[in-house]
């Protein structure tokens, strides 16, 4: 991608990645380390050409609300490919 100067590296996490949480403490510590390489990710290869971004989920996936609907998410994740930005976005604010 760097060769090329153009790509998407995109991460997808729940809220654990943003706050540990001792009753999920596998993702939690898996999300914290891949949450610090993309964010590494993002600031070196950004400037290159390649777009590193990270979704934040913190909501059940269909689980009616609006926000969480796979279509909605889908869209989400498509403007994070399209899009350049900051490297972490959560659903429900906006984005950057």
């Amino acid at each position: 991608m760097i060769g090329r100067s153009n790509g998407t590296i995109l991460l997808v996490n729940g809220s654990s990645a943003v706050r540990p949480n001792g009753n999920v403490a596998g993702t939690s510590t898996a999300f914290a380390g891949e949450s610090a390489y993309g964010a590494m990710l993002h600031d070196a290869a950004t400037p290159r050409g390649v777009n590193v971004r990270q979704l934040i989920i913190p909501g059940a996936i269909g689980g009616g609300d609006p926000l969480y609907d796979p279509a909605a998410l889908a869209d989400r994740i498509w403007q994070l490919h399209t899009t350049p930005g900051t490297f972490r976005v959560t659903v429900g604010e906006t984005q950057a």
